[in-house]
Order: C-alpha cells, then structure tokens, then sequence
C-alpha cells in the first residue's frame, strides 16, 4: 500500500528549556510499504535516550529496476523487499498517498478498519501516565 510516514526523531539531550519541534528532526518516507510495525523502546540507563522513544520496522516494496526485454522472461517484473528499523522516533504519523485510500490498523492485537491516518507518540504531553479506552458495542442475541 502507499504510505507517506512522517517521523520526528527524537532529541538525545534533555534541555530544560522546552523548544519547539525543529523541522530539520522531520524525516518523510514516501513509498509502497508491505507491512509497518512501530513499537515503544524500554527507557534505559543514562547513556541512551533520557525520554521515551520508538522503534519502527519497515518492509518496502521496490521494483526491480533491472528490465530486459528477453522472449522467454516477458512478465518478469519482480518485487524487491527492503526491510529497515528505525530507532529513537519521538513522534510518527502514517497516511495513505491516496486520501480517498482508508487503512487497516491492527493496534495491540484489536484490528482498526477505515482509518485515514493515525499518529503515534512515545511520550504524553501530559501527566497522564495511563489512557485505557472501552468500546462497548450492543449485539443482537437470543437473550
């Protein structure tokens, strides 16, 4: 599926002073992804990162760009992956290429249908420490 991924890596310094977010931390991946995977990193000691940060798995789709126009071979076309991890992501958001394109999410194991996009964060910018969400729904039954 196409994807446009925007992640902002996160500081390695705690500064005491809060800056805004520098655009240069922005990075973009534009491209056919065959699966995402973002994951939170365990906090560790003081020589890593001194705030929550995020992994990210990516597997691309690239085309081959050896093409040879041989009589036997005419559909070989093949399909590359490319498989990257990314560390230290402080904030991520996912949307499609296409706007009219709606995504399947799967998050902690509960599948998300007819998403347009969804961002991620490794850190609250609050207190908040924890935001447990119940989804009731009515079914209908013998009972």
């Amino acid at each position: 599926m196409g994807l446009q991924v925007d992640y902002w890596v996160a500081p390695t310094e705690r500064k005491k002073d809060v800056e805004k977010r520098d655009s240069s931390s922005k990075n973009t991946l534009k491209c056919n992804f065959r699966s995402l995977q973002a994951s939170r990193l365990p906090l560790g000691g003081a020589e890593s990162s001194p705030q929550p940060t995020m992994s990210m798995t990516v597997v691309t789709k690239e085309k081959n760009k050896k093409v040879m126009f041989l009589p036997k071979k005419s559909k070989d076309k093949e399909v590359e992956s490319k498989s990257q991890v990314i560390e230290g992501i402080g904030r991520l958001i996912c949307t499609a290429k296409h706007q009219q394109t709606m995504l399947r999410v799967l998050i902690d194991g509960v599948e998300w249908n007819d998403v347009k996009f969804f961002q991620l964060a490794a850190q609250w910018s609050s207190h908040v420490k924890h935001f447990p969400v119940g989804i009731f729904g009515h079914t209908k039954g013998p009972y």
